[in-house]
């Protein structure tokens, strides 16, 4: 096989990497001084020592305010061996006694720097799964350190919490992410003003999840980002509402699979729109909430919501 041989197949690699497809992981800041937020020299002071880093509990009461991204900024400015486990999906305590323990037991292949542990969504374990990691936390402190990341901190034991430093995820600047919205136009030849991008924030702060998603939906459907098309989500979910009572779910169907909107905050607002509707809509009332303990189980939100439209609709 010669060169130019190899140089194609990379580009096609890269080509249909699927990540590419995706804009939060395609435009996800790889280092820390790449994030938006006011955490970052705090963090970067305790990556100056490696040998003495500490657990991390990385928390806010909304998602996609860039948790994820912080834990593998850090793990991939360290370098280091790293172990990553959805918690929310995988909870059984198995995992920790087995899975998590013979990782952190493992010494480094990066001499002088701690194993990465990293749980994402630790909220969502069971208690018995938090004290089983609680003892391993401390048993292989000296080797591994973790990062956690929850919405809900008051589910997470306290001797979990006492063993961290907690970074809050609060309130993120605003023009910063603004900013950070622009570049990604820019990247992306799409035109756009200043003034829609800060609707776009303010629209979904503060979540920057929603934001890069809201964008490439813009983009997928050749439009420019402007104050027409930078809508409320709640005139795109007002309308499916219109539609479920319609009973026409193959319509919601449709746009529930081809968009980016998220399918629990969907179920979400289709709850709230039947308990308060005159009279109540029950049956709706009662499969959103069906819903809503499957995806917290770990189901596929978009698979849990679109096979409840048929039944909603009957």
């Amino acid at each position: 096989m010669n060169n130019i041989t190899i140089v194609e197949e990379k580009k096609e690699e890269k080509r249909f990497n699927p990540q590419n497809y995706v804009w939060t992981e395609k435009y996800r800041p790889k280092k820390i001084n790449e994030m938006v937020g006011d955490f970052k020299s705090k963090v970067m002071k305790y990556l100056e020592n490696p040998k003495a880093l500490p657990n991390f509990l990385l928390y806010s009461l909304a998602p996609g305010c860039g948790k994820t991204t912080l834990a593998k900024a850090i793990i991939n400015e360290l370098d280091c061996d790293a172990l990553i486990i959805n918690s929310s999906s995988d909870r059984k305590i198995e995992t920790i006694r087995d899975k998590v323990k013979e990782f952190s037991m493992t010494q480094s292949t990066k001499k002088g720097i701690k194993r990465c542990v990293f749980l994402d969504e630790i909220d969502g374990t069971l208690k018995a799964s938090q004290e089983a990691l609680r003892n391993t936390m401390e048993t292989y402190a000296n080797n591994t350190f973790f990062i956690l990341t929850a919405n809900r901190i008051k589910r997470i034991i306290a001797p979990i919490q006492s063993r961290c430093i907690k970074i809050p995820f609060a309130f993120p600047n605003k023009e910063e992410i603004a900013a950070y919205l622009k570049m990604i136009c820019e990247s992306e030849n799409m035109q756009h003003t200043d003034e829609a991008l800060a609707q776009l924030v303010e629209m979904n702060y503060p979540s920057i999840r929603n934001c890069v998603l809201k964008l490439q939906d813009l983009h997928t459907e050749e439009l420019d980002v402007t104050m027409d098309t930078v809508k409320p989500i709640d005139d795109m979910y007002n309308g499916l509402w219109e539609k479920l009572i319609e009973k026409d779910w193959k319509y919601i169907k449709k746009i529930v699979l081809k968009s980016t909107i998220d399918p629990r905050d969907l179920n979400s607002f289709f709850w709230e729109k039947a308990l308060y509707s005159e009279p109540p809509k029950l049956k709706i009332v009662q499969l959103c909430c069906r819903n809503e303990k499957d995806i917290a189980w770990g189901a596929d939100g978009k698979i849990v919501v679109v096979t409840s439209l048929i039944e909603m609709c009957k």
